[in-house]
């Protein structure tokens, strides 16, 4: 069984919720507000642009463009920003296991550093929150497998690359734009876990529970809108994996739009 931190008439709910709300979220529609815009910025038109790349030279990228890890310092104060209550401190075997499979994904990426909470929300959620802490919810922890966090985790990895300029689109109200940050994150995620022997697909499935997990209990996102529809999601994954294994880009531009 989770438990969490005592709460005081369901403030560190509400806490907890504008601290998600200010994260790279998947899925919620709540993007990013925090200012401190860390990694470098992905400067490419359109996700189709990676297609007519090299995978080779799009992972060597991956790693020169990555960002430093924050000081310690910083995540010291990442943390103490973070609400008092309201985390989730103990969980049981099953989702501990699950929480783990997060962590092992952030160690094989050489990102140890991040710290990983989960919170106790009502909402389904996995947040990246100031490019240093994943947030998961502990609704997320129950319905989704470990293999699904992982990909969830990969996906908030991919932010790293693209957080000023998502940051400008939001503020500017750019939907199309940040269609195509969610999608650039997509590709992100799809080639570290190839390159980590994980199954891609997994990634989409894990979106779509969080999707309907949400909408059967809460209605429709309110930014839902920002974000890329599951079908168009899923097609251009499965493009990219095929990317990866060789296949001609031109074909899978042209199969993708």
């Amino acid at each position: 069984m989770a438990h969490a931190r005592s709460f005081d008439n369901g403030a560190p709910n509400l806490h907890w919720l504008r601290c998600v709300r200010s994260a790279a979220v998947v899925l919620l529609g709540c993007l990013v507000t925090d200012p401190a815009a860390y990694a470098q910025t992905l400067t490419l038109r359109h996700p189709r642009d990676l297609l007519a790349s090299a995978p080779e030279a799009f992972a060597a990228w991956l790693e020169t463009a990555r960002a430093a890890p924050v000081t310690r310092e910083d995540m010291r104060n990442i943390l103490r920003e973070l609400p008092p209550k309201g985390e989730v401190t103990e969980l049981e075997y099953q989702a501990q296991a699950k929480v783990n499979a997060v962590r092992q994904l952030l160690t094989a990426t050489r990102r140890d550093w991040y710290e990983v909470k989960v919170i106790d929300l009502p909402q389904a959620v996995v947040a990246l929150h100031a490019r240093a802490v994943i947030l998961i919810s502990a609704p997320a922890v129950a319905l989704l497998s470990g293999a699904e966090l992982r990909a969830l985790a990969a996906h908030e990895i991919g932010h790293e690359y693209v957080w000023g300029e998502w940051e400008r689109a939001h503020q500017h109200a750019d939907q199309e734009r940040l269609k195509e940050l969610e999608l650039v994150c997509d590709a992100i995620a799809t080639v570290t876990l190839h390159h980590l022997g994980r199954d891609p697909a997994v990634l989409v499935d894990a979106i779509e529970k969080l999707s309907r997990s949400n909408r059967d209990r809460f209605g429709t996102a309110t930014h839902e809108k920002n974000y890329p529809a599951l079908a168009e999601r899923r097609a251009f994954v499965r493009a990219i994996a095929q990317w990866l294994r060789g296949r001609s880009s031109r074909n899978l531009r042209d199969s993708w739009n």
